[in-house]
């Protein structure tokens, strides 16, 4: 059993019930499984291996909210690591990286913000240098963590709207597609005239809890309208997920199944059969199964969940070649693992399934920022170029869904048991800090010549839905800010 352990001068920076969420990872960053306690005066974090590592922490950042940030590689010792020192240590040396990998593309950034690294790396180094007095440390240490962070969104603002110049000398409007996920009820009028604005993709969902809520019955209405509709209006269609592979992603008659693994994929699959068959040339993209790597589905394993997947895109495959399919992922940097001592981290599953030859066109990644269970921590926004390029290894293109709570209130109609983090400065969540995460996530995808898709995965709050406070629209379905964004963006660089 490895241990690396810290003293930290504030124990308020960590929020309560963060401890849970601190993880160690190894150089590929998928995490180990971690149980982080306090040992005395000490921070334990705990895990099966005793190899150096990356350590990521909940920390609350002044001015900034709370953010997960993670520490340069540490080797396992005996005498505590100061944790303010490593966290900071952590974030400028991947900034630095990132801001080496920017100049190498030919997209320096601004003096003025390279002088600002500069500051905080003044700070960082003077935190280092006095560890001998621990507050006086973690003060500058905490400053330099205060002034890194907001430079490098600034850095990833500039290189981005760089990145998107340059695109477009080539192609003055991007053929990126930038659009919504629908609920299974076709939206009304004021909602669908919004969408038109904003979106050039619509992604119908083939809701098979609604399709086929008794067996061997389907209805098909609602989604012979909504693919009408996305026909008139001359927008493209992606359909699916055919399989999520969560409990919201089955009839609830599917339960009989449970444990009847061959019978059970053949229902699955017969369900992907019927709808390829009859939506076969009309939708411009089959995202064929989500959810894939983090929620069990009737108690399936890892390897049956894959052979559902392998023969899902096989049938789609047969039925409509042309059409390119995608398979995503959930939670794509798998801090899951570090609470559970099995399971593959999404990367490994797109492995196994690009190794297997099965035809798959794309992948995508969900990120559903700021909610717990099956949401994603706040990170700084560099950290989702270093995903991008992780997932560019096999030179496929990418699916990015999106989304992020606009309120921290209760809200009656999304899924129970979901909870909301802290994402603003305030620790709360409003429409402007949607709209700011958004600002800045949106150009850098833009920016990417591999990212082909980006959809926000939540339409409206007032339907029926998983995230809190996440959709575009708002509980009487009327427009947030990050629709003008959507609208904006699409006129100024998209078809």
């Amino acid at each position: 059993m490895g241990q690396m352990r810290f003293r930290l001068h504030n124990r308020n920076r960590i929020a309560e019930g963060g401890l849970r969420r601190i993880y160690v990872s190894g150089s590929d960053e998928v995490p180990w499984q971690t149980r982080a306690y306090w040992d005395g005066d000490d921070l334990v974090a705990e895990r099966s291996t005793s190899e150096s590592g990356n350590v990521t922490v909940p920390w609350q950042v002044d001015g900034y909210g709370e953010c997960l940030l993670t520490t340069a590689t540490l080797m396992e010792r005996t005498r505590p690591y100061q944790l303010e020192v490593e966290l900071a240590r952590g974030l400028i040396q991947r900034i630095r990286t990132r801001l080496f990998v920017w100049e190498w593309l030919g997209f320096a950034c601004p003096e003025e913000l390279q002088e600002k690294l500069q500051q905080a790396t003044r700070e960082f180094s003077l935190a280092a240098t006095i560890q001998d007095t621990p507050s006086e440390s973690a003060v500058a240490a905490n400053r330099a963590i205060t002034l890194a962070l907001p430079t490098s969104e600034a850095m990833v603002n500039h290189v981005s709207q760089k990145a998107i110049a340059s695109r477009q000398k080539d192609q003055p409007k991007l053929s990126t597609l930038v659009g919504t996920s629908l609920t299974p009820k076709t939206p009304d009028v004021d909602v669908l005239r919004h969408l038109v604005e904003s979106c050039n993709i619509i992604e119908i969902p083939i809701a098979w809890r609604d399709i086929e809520a008794d067996e061997g019955s389907r209805d098909w209405k609602q989604t012979d309208q909504q693919l009408a509709w996305c026909q008139k209006g001359g927008i493209k269609v992606a359909a699916g997920p055919l399989l999520r592979l969560d409990d919201l992603g089955v009839p609830d008659w599917m339960v009989l199944w449970e444990g009847d693994f061959d019978n059970l994929v053949q229902v699955m699959l017969d369900h992907v059969r019927a709808v390829v068959t009859r939506y076969a040339g009309r939708v411009h993209l089959w995202h064929v199964a989500s959810r894939v790597n983090s929620s069990k589905l009737l108690s399936l394993e890892e390897e049956q969940r894959l052979y559902l997947v392998a023969q899902a895109l096989d049938i789609v495959r047969q039925i409509d070649p042309r059409t390119p399919t995608v398979v995503s992922f959930d939670q794509p940097w798998a801090e899951y693992l570090g609470q559970k001592d099995e399971g593959l981290a999404p990367i490994h599953y797109a492995d196994a399934l690009v190794r297997a030859d099965l035809g798959v066109s794309g992948f995508g990644l969900e990120i559903n920022l700021g909610c717990r269970p099956a949401g994603t921590a706040r990170r700084p926004i560099f950290e989702l170029g270093r995903l991008l390029d992780q997932w560019s290894v096999w030179g496929l293109p990418l699916m990015v869904s999106l989304s992020t709570p606009s309120d921290t209130q209760e809200d009656l109609k999304a899924r129970p048991g979901i909870s909301i983090d802290p994402v603003g400065a305030d620790g709360k969540a409003s429409p402007e800090s949607q709209l700011d995460w958004a600002a800045s996530v949106l150009p850098l995808l833009l920016g990417r010549n591999n990212v082909q898709i980006v959809l926000w995965n939540q339409l409206t709050d007032a339907a029926p839905h998983e995230f809190p406070n996440s959709g575009l629209f708002d509980k009487q379905n009327y427009p947030k800010p990050v629709v003008r964004l959507f609208r904006d963006l699409r006129k100024s660089h998209l078809m």
